[in-house]
Formats: structure tokens, sequence, C-alpha cells
């Protein structure tokens, strides 16, 4: 069991990874992983097809999604884990904020547009195929009609937050998705707290239930991690921990980077049993 490895924070292209699910779970295995929870962007849309290979692959996939959510300003991102898909409440919300990420994608090709890029909604929705309209596939779209030469000049000069063709994105409030995963019977883990920098937000979403904080991940420093961990011990607080990985070259993000230990997810179970059973 020590040896087991997880990776509980992935992308697909149900989001803004590169990979289809079967594709992810299949590199899950090649990783060795023994567990990983595939973690779309407000989607669940992912799970029943990986769900299948990784029936057939023998590895433990643990359903998830990560929700956009604000706090004073702060986006704040909150992977939920354990949850049913099919909790109407709560898959009508997704599926809400899917609308909202549409209305955004238009929003910015119409910025272009006035800015005398002639992008079109369709080559976007082309780029994000079955997935939920993205930045990145806006991104792909002005790379594919040679506007820009990398993905990365596209959120340079047109996408990034200060930049000219930016659209500020539909939140979840924090209060409500912890409520409508707790309904639906997950947990919900603050994703990389170290790239947020508003550790005075941990105490305020512990209090109105949030369950974990992500300690592993790949842009947290060694230092980050101690710290993270003095972080979940004072409040309480279940560790989480996952590469992020949207399956670009990016070795910083490489599956199973982390060496996330078996353990964590054995104490997330505890962690839910507990308080099934209270």
């Amino acid at each position: 069991m020590s040896d087991k490895l997880i990776d509980l924070h992935m992308h697909t292209i149900y989001s803004d990874g590169r990979y289809t699910p079967t594709a992810t779970v299949e590199y899950a295995s090649e990783r060795n992983l023994s567990a990983i929870s595939i973690t779309d962007h407000d989607s669940f849309d992912g799970l029943p097809e990986a769900a299948v290979r990784a029936a057939e692959l023998k590895i433990e996939l643990i359903n998830g999604i990560e929700l956009s959510c604000t706090h004073e300003e702060s986006d704040i991102h909150m992977l939920a884990y354990f949850v049913d898909p099919l909790y109407h409440p709560l898959a009508d919300k997704v599926k809400y904020y899917q609308d909202e990420r549409l209305k955004r994608g238009l929003l910015i090709v119409q910025k272009l547009n006035e800015m005398g890029i002639d992008l079109r909604i369709e080559t976007v929705k082309t780029m994000a195929g079955s997935g939920v309209v993205g930045r990145v596939h806006v991104a792909d779209a002005l790379v594919k009609e040679e506007y820009v030469h990398t993905f990365d000049e596209a959120f340079n000069r047109f996408l990034g937050y200060h930049a000219p063709a930016y659209v500020p994105k539909t939140f979840f409030d924090p209060v409500e998705a912890i409520s409508l995963v707790h309904d639906a019977g997950g947990i919900v883990v603050m994703a990389h707290p170290g790239t947020v920098r508003r550790d005075d937000a941990i105490s305020f979403l512990t209090e109105i239930g949030m369950d974990g904080i992500e300690v592993y991940h790949s842009k947290h420093t060694p230092a980050q991690v101690r710290h993270y961990k003095a972080v979940a011990e004072k409040h309480k607080l279940l560790i989480s921990g996952g590469s992020d990985w949207h399956g670009r070259n990016d070795p910083r993000a490489e599956m199973g980077n982390q060496k996330v230990p078996y353990v964590i997810l054995s104490r997330m179970r505890e962690y839910l049993a507990s308080r099934k059973s209270s």
C-alpha cells in the first residue's frame, strides 16, 4: 500500500486538456498510478468514458471536478472529489457555468474582432471540440489562424488578465459550491493555494465547510509544500495533491510528478465514512 502513488488533479479535452479521457487513463497506467481523479474545469462530461477504461486497466477513478470560485475578488479554484455527477442541483449549476463560459468566449471573440482580428467563434468551438469553451481554445484558434505564433503569445498579447481582449469569468460562490458538493456526497479541497497567495482565505473557507487543501502541486515549491502541510494541520484539513496535468509538453506538470502517496486517498475515504456516520 505504501508504494502506491496517486494523482488527483488532471484535465482532459472536456476542459483545457489535450488528451481524451481514455488516453488520460491509459497514460496514468503507463505512469504506474494506482488511483487518479479527472478534474476538468466545470465539467463532468469526461467521467463516463474515463470510468470504462479505468475499470479495464484496474485503476481507481475518483469522480472529480474543478469549480471556478471567487472570494473577495480573488479567483479560487475548488477541487471536488467523490461527487455524484448525476446529482441534479450540482449538475444543473455546472451546466449553467458551461453556458456562461460560451458567452464569455463570444465576448472575447467580439473584442478581438473590434481590434481587427477576423476570428470566428466557430473556429474556437472547433478547437474546443467536446470541451467547455475557454481562453485556451481562443488561444489555439489564434495560433491556427496565424494571428500569433505561439500559445503563450496569444495570452501575453490578447487573453491574459490585463490584456485587451480579456473578459472576466462568471464564478461559483464558494458557499454555494461547498454546499452543493457536500449534498452530492463529495468533499471540497482548495486547489494550488500557493498560486493564489490568499492564505487569509483558508480560515474563511474552512469555516464554511471546506474539507482540505491541495498541498502537493506542480507549482508548489518544497517550502510551500511544508508550509501548506502545516496549514492543513493547523486547520485540521485533509491533504490532497496532483500534477494539474493538461497533456502539454510541460515537465513541471507531468502526470504523477508529485509522488502523492496512496495513504492520502485512504484518509479521504475515512473522513467521508466518518462524516456519513455522524
